[in-house]
């Protein structure tokens, strides 16, 4: 069977073998890309798309599974079949693991490379109609990783999507908890109802109440007709809301009553309006301290929190890395129509660098890369430096006076921290809370609180 749109990457370094292969498998149709050396593989797989990947393990320059686990990292549609002169389980369950369908054994004869090659487009084939036949793609899709920490959250969620219980999403900001409560809804048995998000760091606190439960006219000056808030128009589907933390005791303990008797009542209103949706927190605060501190009502926190997940940092999942920086380099290349490439040094930048900012900071980066280098190759140096951590909070601690009391101490080291790193961002005051661990609002209360302490020692330029 001639194939003519089948690409194949060819990663042989023996001149005469590969030389060989190529000219069999183009002679049967593949369309064939040879690369001698594991840098030539990653550059061929940086600038084309594959289906399929014929890897060599033995390589000058690197281990060809390590190359394989980058190329599929960047290309994870593409299916890959392993070649081997010293074949081992060893080597055999490590390369199943990193995503191979199989492997064979050197030296071979052409006719059971094809035969391998022909089962391995088979499975790509059928792979292809049970996707089609689904209708949709499994929603979890949208959650780019090979991680097994979020693969077992994405497990987790499926299960979880299928009952009608309160989820609270615990992780840092920027690690994808929006995306995992739009997953949350799709598989439920409210997907065809409304997914309505709310940000509650994002609104004033003035404001806050009539945003979620709605407005009754004449409430106040300027209500001049009634409208519902977020929570009737959740009416049948999901509520989402973000930054619970946030809130405040008044609106917590509204928000307590109303879950309870699943009714509303608007400002300035006396009915009471039905409520039926499926409710899904996130926050990247620490409940429990804050219910400790009587800074979160313990009833509510209950109530929210009938199950929940923890989502891994990016810094705990490097492995996804390479797969998300690439699916952000096709998504802004479309943009753009230019796509960057990254060398193999600029790759090993990105994985050093500690993100705080997690996902969003690595879309952000790679944004700003394909702003400022379209269509380039991106270096080392293009990769900033790492934003100074926990290891350099030593120095910090050092400027504190001895003498003080622990609460000045403390709330000097905290003003003396913030300022580091709103250095470190230029200035960036959403980057800077990313980084903190904090909302926007959050870190403007801390700017306002620390205010009377920094006078002229650089606070109010920030």
């Amino acid at each position: 069977m001639i194939k003519t749109d089948i690409k194949l990457l060819l990663v042989e370094d023996d001149p005469p073998l590969g030389a060989a292969l190529h000219e069999a498998l183009s002679r049967q149709g593949y369309v064939t890309k040879l690369a001698a050396s594991g840098a030539a593989a990653l550059s061929a797989a940086s600038d084309e798309t594959f289906d399929l990947v014929l890897q060599d393990v033995r390589l000058p320059d690197a281990d060809g599974l390590d190359v394989l686990s980058e190329i599929l990292a960047l290309q994870p549609n593409c299916h890959a079949l392993v070649m081997t002169g010293q074949a081992t389980v060893e080597m055999a369950v490590r390369a199943m693991k990193l995503g191979a369908f199989d492997f064979i054994t050197k030296p071979f004869p052409v006719d059971v490379l094809l035969m391998k090659l022909e089962r391995l487009l088979g499975v790509r084939s059928m792979e292809k109609k049970l996707a089609d036949l689904s209708g949709v793609s499994d929603p979890r899709s949208r959650i780019i990783t090979r991680s097994p920490a979020m693969q077992g959250v994405l497990d987790s969620i499926a299960v979880v999507a299928a009952s009608e219980a309160s989820l609270l999403l615990l992780g840092e900001s920027g690690t994808g908890k929006e995306l995992l409560a739009e997953a949350v809804h799709a598989m439920s048995l409210r997907s065809r109802g409304p997914l309505v998000r709310v940000n509650c760091a994002a609104i004033p606190e003035n404001l806050i109440e009539a945003e979620l439960f709605g407005v009754d006219k004449g409430a106040y000056t300027g209500a001049d007709r009634s409208r519902p808030g977020y929570l009737e128009l959740a009416h049948g589907g999901t509520l989402f809301l973000d930054e619970l933390g946030e809130l405040t005791p008044a609106v917590q303990a509204k928000l307590l009553r109303a879950l309870g008797e699943r009714t509303a009542t608007r400002v300035g209103g006396t009915a009471a309006h039905r409520l039926d949706f499926r409710l899904v927190c996130a926050t990247n605060r620490d409940l429990d301290a804050m219910v400790a501190k009587r800074q979160f009502r313990e009833d509510l926190y209950y109530r929210v929190n009938v199950v929940s997940l923890s989502i891994p940092p990016l810094r705990d999942r490097r492995e996804d890395i390479p797969l998300l920086a690439a699916h952000f380099i096709a998504l802004f290349a479309k943009e753009r129509q230019a796509r960057i490439r990254l060398t193999p040094e600029a790759l090993e930048g990105l994985l050093r660098l500690n993100w705080p900012g997690n996902v969003r900071q690595l879309a952000n980066l790679v944004e700003q890369l394909s702003v400022l280098y379209p269509g380039q190759q991106i270096l080392q140096r293009h990769i900033p430096r790492p934003v100074p951590d926990g290891r350099q909070v030593g120095t910090l601690f050092e400027k504190v006076e001895v003498g003080m009391p622990l609460k000045e101490a403390l709330a000097e080291f905290e003003r003396r921290y913030i300022e580091r790193v709103l250095a470190a961002t230029g200035g960036r005051k959403g980057r800077c809370a990313e980084i903190l661990g904090l909302s926007r609002q959050a870190l403007w209360d801390k700017l306002r609180e620390h205010d009377s302490l920094a006078g002229d020692r650089g606070m109010t330029a920030m």
